[in-house]
């Protein structure tokens, strides 16, 4: 039988050319499919690197505004600048996002946490020829808001007008308490201490208090013979010579501060009305004499010799009276008594005198005992019967006391640097405004603060000294690497010297002064220590634009550059205006502040937007990272 024959001619090649093509159409499919497939996944690994640079870049947003309002917005709005190159590349890559408007998915973790996520759809190109359909994307990442190495003071305005209500809060003080705790919880999350942070407290009015058992802080020479140590309640007032705008520590005689001491003005001015029985001639003003502070003598305003009514004889002291002498007078005196006076320089025995007293604004007579023989009604002056209606207590050594030693007192200590954070709360909690405790001197609880960052108090605060661990005792050296110093001051007010809470009818001080004792002592204190920018005329509008003058250099000493920049600044400050209204107080805050706009200076005209300040603050002490 025989074999069939190959096709030959025209219809045998035909049969081959009809094999080759349908070999070549299956050769092409798979060419244009591997072809394809090298397309299509070069479009997906470039649209997985757009979709997670877009979810990264946003949840660092979503974690830096964790608390706004806007984050979300906020967070969309960066996502999406980044999957279109800014509306320049919509659709990138042929690809799909569904639900667009709610894209990506944002959603808070924990306090310091959040996730950010998206998805996208791609479509297969030249690869759909083998396998038609599309390929789901999916990118995550939780982010952290992460507080960096931190030396943190918050400093706390708790004079009597942060008793004011605010609304939502029973004063404005627990309006700012409950700011600080939010900064708190940004800071800390739900941790109670982070690596490398740590946190101190200032609370101030006209002074600062250091707290009773600091003893080795003071510098008690020159004090009157009636200071006991037992009876100091922990305030000290502004270091002299320049060295209130240092940060030296008390290792040097310098670098001490003297203790708050209120003296008392009980039968320290008074003016002559008898002499051995015969009247004075001249009249009640050249007849002063007055008392000096920290001494026990007395001297008239023409110098002429005086004798201590404890029956000591010393040599004379002047004490010129220019200021507020006529409101010394029988209307405002005690009961007149005798003293022993010497009539003239060249006198060698006493003449007996009768004297009336005036009476002072911080009147007792014994600060051990803090009593007197004589009934309250003789003994005391408006000053004290206006303190004692306003709430505040009888004479004591406390600083609610309407007449005393620590009279006007800050009523809670320093903290100085601790890394619990339930620590520091406990000590914003427990910051109290009294009732009457105005006298705003905000320099001093910058001062504070200062004393509880500078590395020149190493070793001083107690309890603090190994707490920063590898990095060395606390505070740590500016620009430690790593590590930031700050201060977040908040005040309602301006800086304040405060005069009588009550009657013109009191005689100031023994010096003269109608205004009230605060940290930079009486208004002749202030004179001598700064006598080419004196208080005069003496009133309060003239002593509180020196208060300023300090404030304004205690804030370009902390910064330590005259530069603009913050991040030059070696502590950098952020100042809160609480409702301040006067334009002029707002600019010296403004001026305080590292910066003069957020996120260093803010002002909250509200309870509502002093946790928005806040909140923004501890956003910008916190630094970001992506956990996964």
């Amino acid at each position: 039988m025989s074999k069939p024959r190959k096709p030959t001619g025209l219809l045998g090649r035909r049969e081959e050319r009809g094999a080759i093509a349908a070999l070549s159409a299956i050769v092409m499919i798979a060419v244009i499919g591997s072809a394809g497939l090298a397309v299509d996944l070069s479009r997906i690994w470039l649209l997985s690197a757009r979709l997670k640079t877009a979810v990264d870049a946003s949840s660092l947003v979503a974690a830096r505004t964790i608390d706004s309002p806007t984050r979300d917005a906020d967070t969309r709005a960066l996502f999406w600048a980044n999957m279109t190159r800014n509306g320049t590349q919509q659709n990138y890559v042929l690809s799909q996002i569904p639900n667009a408007s709610a894209t990506p998915v944002i959603e808070r973790v924990s306090d310091t946490r959040i996730r950010v996520s998206a998805s996208a759809t791609i479509p297969t190109t030249l690869f759909s020829i083998i396998s038609p359909g599309t390929t789901q994307m999916f990118e995550t990442t939780l982010a952290e808001r992460e507080g960096s190495g931190l030396e943190l003071a918050i400093v706390l305005d708790q004079t009597a007008s942060m008793r004011q209500s605010a609304p939502g809060f029973t004063s404005k003080l627990a309006a700012a308490q409950n700011a600080a705790r939010t900064m708190l919880d940004i800071l800390y999350g739900t941790d109670d201490t982070r690596r490398n942070l740590w946190v101190s407290v200032v609370p101030f009015s006209r002074t600062i208090s250091f707290g009773p058992n600091n003893t080795s802080f003071l510098n008690t020479a020159g004090l009157p013979p009636d200071w006991n140590v037992n009876n100091w309640s922990g305030c000290v007032e502004a270091r002299r010579d320049g060295n209130d705008i240092t940060d030296i520590s008390p290792a040097t005689i310098d670098g001490r501060f003297r203790p708050y001491f209120d003296q008392s003005t009980y039968r320290r001015v008074g003016f002559v009305l008898l002499q051995s029985g015969s009247a004075v001639t001249g009249t009640t003003l050249t007849n002063i004499i007055s008392q000096t502070r920290n001494q026990t003598q007395f001297a008239t305003q023409t110098a002429v010799p005086a004798r201590n009514i404890d029956g000591v004889d010393h040599s004379g002291y002047t004490v010129p009276l220019t200021v507020g002498a006529n409101a010394c007078t029988t209307a405002n005196a005690y009961t007149p008594i005798n003293v022993n006076l010497f009539a003239t320089a060249a006198a060698t025995t006493t003449t007996a005198y009768t004297v009336a007293f005036c009476r002072g604004d911080n009147d007792f007579m014994n600060p051990n005992g803090l009593s007197t023989t004589t009934s309250d009604g003789l003994r005391y002056n408006p000053e004290f019967a206006y303190l004692r209606n306003a709430g505040m207590g009888p004479v004591g050594n406390l600083a609610t006391s309407s007449a005393g030693p620590n009279r006007l007192c800050t009523m809670n200590q320093i903290l100085p640097l601790t890394a619990s954070r339930a620590t520091v709360q406990a000590a914003i909690d427990a910051i109290q405004a009294p009732i009457r405790s105005g006298g705003t001197t905000t320099p001093v609880g910058m001062q504070g603060a200062w004393y509880t960052l500078s590395p020149q108090w190493q070793n001083w605060w107690p309890n603090i000294a190994t707490n920063g661990g590898a990095l060395g005792a606390l505070p740590l050296a500016y620009n430690t690497r790593n590590m930031n110093k700050a201060v977040v001051l908040l005040s309602d007010g301006d800086n304040n010297w405060q005069g009588f809470y009550t009657s013109t009818q009191v005689r100031g001080s023994p010096t003269g002064t109608e205004l009230l004792y605060n940290a930079y002592g009486r208004v002749a204190d202030w004179n001598a220590n700064f006598p080419s920018l004196p208080i005069s005329p003496v009133n309060q509008t003239n002593a509180d634009a020196r208060l300023d003058t300090r404030f304004v250099a205690i804030c370009q000493a902390m910064k330590g550059t005259a530069s603009t920049n913050p991040n030059d600044h070696r502590i950098r400050i952020y100042v809160v205006g609480f409702e301040v209204a006067n334009s002029t107080h707002r600019t010296l805050l403004q001026n305080c502040a590292s910066g003069t706009s957020d996120p260093y200076y803010f002002e909250a005209p509200s309870a509502s937007a002093l946790q928005g300040a806040f909140s923004q603050i501890a956003n910008a002490l916190t630094q970001l990272r992506l956990v996964e």
